[in-house]
């Protein structure tokens, strides 16, 4: 009875040796056959680290398992490697992090990397993939984070992506996709991260697209060509830092509600001809709000006070728009570093205290306008001030002498106004000036 147990546990564990054996092989044959297919390895890294001679867990870019010693990571991120991904790369069946970016990849993504079931983090982004999407990607079960951004995709999104109940990003970003956004994109509860700027997509978004999806942190849909409007219900993404649309052909009103998405950090709307109307008021509920563009919307009316209720807001850009009345004072927002105002129809003076000593505004545009009077002396106290562009105003009067003051200004645009006077000589003490544009007969004051 003991020589039979004995017998059989001898057998189990030889058998068991030969299994893990034939596993390990496996994972071997299919990473030389993913060596094989590269055609430029620049920093020698297969050529000289992956030796047969070794254990493929000591290859560089190679993890094993602790308890099967089987390969579960692939990270040859940055390698500049240039050839085909080889079929064989879908024996790994145990690889649960795959990362070939930054290279020169190309060719179509082989079908035998749908064997890859554990896979949780695919990413092949910033290299020369082409073809369509692959349907199968929609069939890894555990995938959470996929990177296909920067390739030469073709053809349309496929909705069997949204069937990934795990996945948390998406990235698409920098292809050549095109057609309309699955409405199946709205049923991925998990969605964190979804980014396909630069690409061809057209259509209206969902209407219902934040129904279902209130964990995504991040939209980015810019530079395309979708159109419509902007969807009311998008204050139910209520988790949002970043909403970004620019560059396409959104037309309506937009939308109040967008005043609700309480933690966003950063909204591009700008580049979108289809806008009508002003800055919703409701905008300055986003207390939270670090980067606000809306260039070139053809803005109307003025700037709504509320936008001082936003004490985080380092960079505002109106620019190109119609907006008219006064230019506000800017003091009230401590964080404030670049403010672009320029190709509206603003009127009146530029308020005394636009920015002062405590302001941290380093880039200040307020060209191409309709403004009059002198320049605030209180302007030249803006000591962090890099930039100052009033060009093409009807601004008249002297330049003061307290100019000097600016010691970190760079660019300096006053052309197309009616000053008068001379130049005075502190201008020729500033220590950063690189660019002086001013038209006109002028001497140097004395």
């Amino acid at each position: 009875m003991e020589t039979c147990i004995f017998s059989f546990l001898l057998s189990f564990f030889l058998l068991n040796s030969f299994t893990l054996s034939l596993n390990f092989v496996t994972d071997k044959n299919a990473l030389i056959s993913f060596k094989n297919s590269i055609t430029s390895d620049p920093y020698d890294i297969l050529s000289t680290n992956w030796s047969q001679n070794t254990s493929v867990c000591n290859w560089i870019g190679v993890s094993c398992g602790l308890k099967h010693r089987r390969v579960t990571a692939l990270n040859l991120s940055g390698y500049d490697l240039t050839g085909t991904v080889a079929p064989h790369l879908g024996n790994l069946t145990f690889l649960r992090y795959l990362d070939i970016s930054f290279s020169n990849f190309s060719g179509f993504l082989p079908f035998e990397l749908s064997n890859l079931r554990r896979l949780k983090v695919m990413n092949v982004g910033v290299n020369s993939f082409t073809g369509e999407i692959p349907t199968w990607l929609g069939s890894l079960p555990q995938l959470e984070e996929l990177y296909l951004y920067n390739n030469t995709f073709l053809g349309t999104i496929p909705a069997s992506l949204f069937n990934i109940s795990n996945l948390q990003i998406l990235r698409l970003d920098d292809n050549q996709l095109s057609g309309s956004i699955p409405h199946d994109i709205v049923n991925v509860f998990s969605i964190r991260e979804i980014r396909i700027r630069n690409n061809r997509l057209s259509g209206w978004l969902p209407n219902d697209m934040c129904n279902n999806i209130p964990n995504i942190k991040i939209l980015s849909l810019s530079m395309n060509q979708l159109e419509g409007q902007v969807p009311s219900n998008i204050w139910k993404c209520t988790r949002l830092e970043i909403l970004s649309l620019a560059f396409n052909n959104f037309s309506g009103n937009i939308p109040r509600e967008i005043g609700r998405l309480r933690v966003l950090a950063s909204l591009y709307l700008g580049y979108n001809n289809g806008f009508q109307g002003g800055v919703p008021a409701e905008i300055g509920n986003l207390s939270r709000l670090e980067r606000l563009n809306i260039d070139s919307v053809s803005l109307t009316g003025d700037i709504p006070s509320s936008i001082f209720n936003m004490p985080s807001l380092m960079f505002l850009s109106f620019s190109d728009n119609s907006l008219s009345g006064s230019i506000p004072t800017f003091h009230n927002l401590p964080e404030l570093e670049v403010l672009y105002l320029d190709s509206n129809k603003f009127t009146g003076w530029l308020p005394n205290n636009i920015c002062n000593d405590n302001s941290s505004i380093k880039e200040l545009y307020i060209s191409e306008n309709q403004l009059e009077g002198n320049i605030p002396p209180n302007i030249w106290s803006c000591k962090h001030l890099e930039l100052l562009d009033l060009s093409q105003n009807n601004l008249s009067g002297h330049i003061p002498r307290a100019i000097g003051n600016t010691s970190m200004l760079r660019e300096l645009y006053l052309a197309f106004n009616h000053f008068t006077g001379g130049l005075p000589q502190e201008i020729g003490t500033l220590p950063m000036l690189e660019v002086f544009t001013i038209f006109g007969e002028f001497t140097c004051q004395s």
